[in-house]
């Protein structure tokens, strides 16, 4: 399942919560993740709540998949080619036999205060904003300057280059959403386009996000293996800290970056953390997390700023070079971001 960011705040939270026991009374152990589209090659500033949700009885370990190791895609690679000019339409209905491109229609429809609040329009070697539901919310084309500045409740068009600003076609919104060209949207009215395409998860998500699921399905008896958390560690001085108070801790609010209590449901063996070109492996006493707040990290030394946290107590350094360089290797890259992998190898 899919929905908006705002669903995990602490203003929602709760509700929330009452909604995934829904599913957990119904046999499902569930897990979400705050997921942004831009880490999977999909072209777009996409911050969602994904909910993915495994029987009880399959005994299987669910995890989601991590950020590729690739290069952004822009809108130059997504939407450069497409040079013919698109058809304009407000309430008309739209000519399905117009377009060399299909779905290559725009809305004209007019730009409300709100929409003219914040610049709109983003570079052709930048990602898109967030592709809407609603037309008249569009992201503007990148064929435009960026909108000017004239009070923190203002942008305005550059003068002289007003023919330049207009709302992306249906077809680049979906070419951004990573549909493929060959995927029509039917429609009379242009609205009910954007519609189609704002409200759908990204195909190219929802694939990464099936290959974890099968994964996880593929692998025998998961609940025996050995689960990993990499984290890494600001400054020399909070490695210190972490070796002394035997306290390792992350964000646990709706950042990208942090984790939620849904992404630490099993306990967690190994904590394998980094910074720079220093690695080191602890084993964790029970490698349940435990949530904490600002001031009992402050107690400890650490240098905190937001307000929500988790933390795990550790039991030892392992100085096992082997198992420090097998957990390494299935972590892979090293990230800013804690993630949680399993170790497939017959480790510890």
């Amino acid at each position: 399942m899919e929905n908006v960011p705002g669903m995990v705040t602490a203003r929602h939270f709760d509700a929330f919560n009452e909604f995934l026991n829904l599913f957990r009374d119904a046999g499902y152990i569930v897990k979400y993740e705050l997921m942004n589209a831009a880490d999977f090659q999909i072209p777009q500033e996409r911050l969602r709540v994904i909910i993915v949700g495994m029987r009880t009885d399959l005994r299987v370990e669910y995890l989601f998949p991590t950020k590729l190791d690739s290069n952004p895609v822009t809108l130059t690679r997504a939407i450069g080619d497409l040079r013919i000019p698109p058809t304009p339409y407000n309430n008309e209905t739209v000519n399905i036999r117009g377009n060399i491109i299909p779905n290559h229609d725009y809305y004209t429809g007019p730009y409300d205060k709100k929409f003219m609040a914040r610049n709109r329009v983003r570079g052709w070697d930048e990602l898109s904003f967030t592709i809407q539901a609603q037309a008249k919310n569009e992201p503007l084309h990148p064929q435009a300057p960026k909108m000017v500045y004239v009070s923190p409740q203002e942008r305005q068009f550059v003068k002289g280059k007003e023919c330049l600003y207009r709302r992306l076609s249906v077809r680049e919104c979906a070419r951004i959403q990573t549909f493929p060209d060959s995927f029509k949207f039917v429609y009379d009215k242009v609205i009910d386009g954007y519609k189609m395409v704002g409200n759908a998860v990204p195909p190219r998500l929802a694939f990464y996000i099936a290959l974890s699921i099968r994964k996880c399905l593929s692998v025998s008896s998961s609940f025996d293996m050995n689960i990993a958390l990499i984290g890494y560690v600001k400054s020399e001085a909070d490695f210190n800290i972490v070796k002394r108070e035997k306290i390792y801790y992350i964000r646990g609010d709706n950042r990208p970056g942090s984790m939620q209590y849904g992404q630490l449901t099993r306990p967690i063996k190994w904590l394998l953390l980094h910074r720079g070109k220093r690695v080191e492996l602890f084993e964790l006493v029970t490698g349940k997390a435990e949530r904490c707040s600002q001031l009992f990290l402050k107690r400890l030394g650490f240098h905190p700023r937001g307000n929500e946290y988790w933390f795990f107590r550790i039991n030892q350094v392992i100085e096992d070079k082997s198992l420090v360089s097998t957990i390494r290797k299935e972590a892979r890259e090293l990230k800013y971001s804690p993630y949680i992998i399993n170790i497939e190898s017959n480790v510890g």
